[in-house]
């Protein structure tokens, strides 16, 4: 940690013009810098993103407005440190025209700094709220719901549809569910029958569930993913909760890429979030097969992200004629663009974060495996800044 905030506060005096803008002719690639975890404990979910990234610039031929599209990658690790290091080494050595990069939090923040000193177009799928509040920059573009936005609008679903009146919280105990729960807060107030908070990686959820009292509460929502999330589902069975509560998890929880590995207690759970694997759309078959084809695996949220994200960012090269070292005409297009991705509209607000649709998601057993059914639309999605400013 000391080695990467060295290096942030060396980079944040640089000056804004130190590395300019790769001054090339028209018929020279167009470079575009990735750094995602391919390996680590991240690497499940990232080694998919690269995926799905390489699969949107494939459908294109790697080929956009009459120039080549070259990808460098790298692995970020998972690791705040590495991943500012490669961060670095693409604007500065590699001299990358764009990036798509980050999914870490902390890495985000430190990374901003940096990033938009130098100026580069940077398209990110860390939820780091802050990147379109007080860290905002003309340079970043978050194309991933904020943690107020994913939590907001299917906490108000549960409450004015679903019926849930009270309601018991578990959240691993970091940022992300912590400004989660403020939005819960704001919802529910006082109707918050109990809020608990195990660790990051916690083995044991009994003595957690043990405090789950079914008949005081509409429903238990829990803010975890990752192996924290295979782990509290089975014990919530183990523990005698299923049938009893119904469970609610936020954001990723059920996400495509997991239902593999998932106990069969899942079955009924529900969630919401951006994605749809089962939405019965051209645009999100061909997604799906294309994927499938590829890589033997079905993609989730972050790979539509990742996915889309691509295709917005070559939306915007077309819209100025490939000559992305005009960066402020590249910012302008992709500030301004809508494109229509495998669940819809997505498009930038005035704070360059992303809008898009939501599905609330049950999942189902279909022919002995698990999956999402899209129980219902919540329309063109937006961060409540005004409730979380």
């Amino acid at each position: 940690m000391k080695r990467w905030l060295k290096l942030l506060l060396a980079s944040v005096f640089l000056p804004a013009f130190a590395v300019a803008p790769p001054a090339a002719a028209s018929s020279d690639p167009i470079k575009i810098g990735i750094v995602y975890p391919m390996t680590g404990p991240w690497a499940g979910i990232g080694s998919p993103m690269i995926n799905a990234i390489k699969q949107a610039f494939d459908e294109e031929k790697y080929t956009v407005a009459g120039r080549k599209i070259e990808l460098i990658i790298e692995d970020g690790e998972g690791k705040p440190d590495v991943i500012f290091t490669k961060l670095r080494k693409l604007v500065e050595r590699d001299r990358v025209h764009l990036l798509h990069a980050v999914i870490n939090s902390a890495a985000a923040y430190g990374a901003r700094e940096y990033i938009h000193a130098q100026g580069v177009p940077w398209v990110t799928v860390a939820a780091s709220a802050g990147l379109t509040r007080d860290k905002a920059s003309p340079y970043v573009f978050r194309f991933v719901p904020s943690t107020f936005q994913w939590a907001y609008a299917p906490t108000k679903w549960l409450k004015e549809k679903q019926g849930w009146q009270k309601i018991t919280w578990i959240g691993s105990n970091y940022t992300s569910p912590r400004e989660a729960f403020e939005v819960i807060k704001k919802v529910y107030g006082d109707s918050i029958v109990d809020a608990q908070w195990p660790p990051v990686g916690n083995p044991d959820f009994a003595p957690f569930l043990a405090k789950v009292e079914p008949k005081k509460a509409d429903g238990l929502v829990v803010a975890m993913w990752g192996s924290d999330a295979v782990r509290i589902v089975r014990q919530y069975e183990e523990y005698g909760l299923k049938g009893k509560l119904p469970f609610f998890g936020m954001a990723a929880f059920t996400t495509e890429e997991m239902l593999p590995g998932m106990p069969p207690a899942l079955e009924g759970v529900m969630s919401a979030y951006n994605y749809c694997g089962s939405l019965d759309t051209p645009s999100n078959k061909r997604f799906v097969e294309g994927f499938k084809a590829r890589y033997k695996g079905l993609p989730g949220a972050y790979q539509y992200m990742t996915y889309t994200a691509s295709k917005t960012m070559m939306h915007a090269i077309r819209e100025i004629g490939g000559k992305v070292e005009d960066r402020p005409a590249y910012l302008a297009a992709l500030a301004k663009a809508r494109v229509e991705g495998p669940m819809g509209p997505v498009s930038f607000d005035e704070r360059r974060g992303i809008v898009s649709d939501f599905y609330v998601l049950k999942v189902v057993k279909k022919d002995g495996q698990l999956q999402n059914e899209c129980v219902e639309k919540l329309s063109q999605v937006k961060d409540p800044y005004d409730l979380f400013p």
